[in-house]
């Protein structure tokens, strides 16, 4: 039989309601506690848990993550506030003996997301990062076929995600995605996030310097960022993100010496040297973010994205910002 593990959610907006879908399709997995500073929308999830899981434990509500932590005594905490409130209620959850769930990114800068780490490591507790990017079968195989060097030594990396601005203007819940000051850094850190990680993940090297600009509304909403970066062994890699196209994009072009990947989220193509471009067979998508969360706490599987991986992420996003902020380049640690 599955032991129960016990989770509590703090920040009860739509992803958390996304993210609780998957958690609650996880075999002994029961929700005891929602926070959130308003409390209809703890409420609102508890009671939808309420009708997925039947009788069982009460599920805790809670106005501040410190009082459901005190109340529910969960074995985990899943934090879905904005990115610059995820940081005191990881430290919170580690001191209290919790394993910690962070949607991307793990923290609004790269010390916060070092002092998680730290604390992590010091408290023998698993902190799983949102970056379920990692988990796309076309970038699972993208990692494999350039650490193979099917396409020869890495000469260059472009990437993009761009996103249509309407499906952010219906309403003023999504809107802090777009708001630096708000969210920790605007569409960058919010679904840009996904690129940078992905960028770094699947080539294995780190970011070494950037110069970025950016392009804001008056408002402050960070709506276009472009960056060039030189990743380790002097690979050069373009990115840019923008929130103000007519379609959605996901895309990453990777330049070897003999030949080329691109990969989008749900696809990759190959071409080596003159032959023709083929679209390479992937297998289904095996797992949740969520579901592998809960198999590492477990202890039955890996964690897809650790928050040691995740720090290289948050100081890139860092670098960027500092890079369109002062028009310099910035080099990194």
């Amino acid at each position: 039989m599955v032991e129960t593990l016990r989770i509590a959610i703090t920040g009860c907006g739509r992803a958390a309601r996304v993210h609780l879908e998957r958690l609650l399709a996880v075999e002994g997995v029961r929700l005891v506690g929602c926070a959130d500073p308003d409390v209809a929308a703890a409420e609102n999830l508890a009671t939808w848990a309420r009708a997925q899981q039947g009788e069982g434990d009460e599920i805790v509500v809670a106005t501040d993550h410190r009082d459901l932590l005190k109340r529910a005594r969960p074995a985990a905490l899943a934090i879905f506030t904005p990115h610059l409130a995820h940081y005191r209620p990881a430290l919170d959850a580690l001191q209290a003996g919790c394993h910690v769930f962070v949607e991307k990114p793990l923290s609004g800068n790269s010390q916060e997301a070092a002092d998680i780490v730290g604390l992590a490591q010091a408290r023998g507790r698993k902190v799983g990062v949102g970056h379920q990017f990692r988990l796309r079968p076309s970038l699972i195989e993208t990692r494999r076929r350039l650490a193979e060097g099917v396409i020869g030594t890495l000469r260059m990396v472009t990437a993009v995600l761009a996103q249509p601005w309407l499906e952010h203007q219906r309403g003023a819940e999504n809107s802090w995605r777009f708001d630096a000051k708000i969210a920790g850094g605007g569409i960058l850190a919010d679904a840009g996030d996904h690129l940078v990680d992905a960028l770094l993940w699947t080539t294995g090297r780190g970011a070494v310097e950037v110069g970025a600009l950016q392009s804001r509304l008056e408002s402050g909403l960070d709506v276009v960022t472009a960056a060039a970066i030189r990743l380790d062994e002097g690979v050069p890699a373009t990115l840019a993100i923008a929130g103000v196209t007519p379609g959605s994009l996901f895309a990453i072009d990777y330049f070897g010496e003999i030949g080329r990947l691109r990969a989008t989220d749900q696809i990759l193509r190959e071409r080596i040297h003159d032959g023709e471009t083929k679209t390479i067979e992937l297998p289904e998508q095996s797992t949740s973010i969520d579901a592998n969360f809960v198999a590492a706490v477990r202890g039955d599987a890996p964690l897809c994205c650790p928050a040691s991986e995740a720090v290289a992420t948050v100081r890139l996003l860092e670098a960027i910002a500092r890079s369109a902020s002062s028009l310099q380049i910035v080099k990194l640690s």
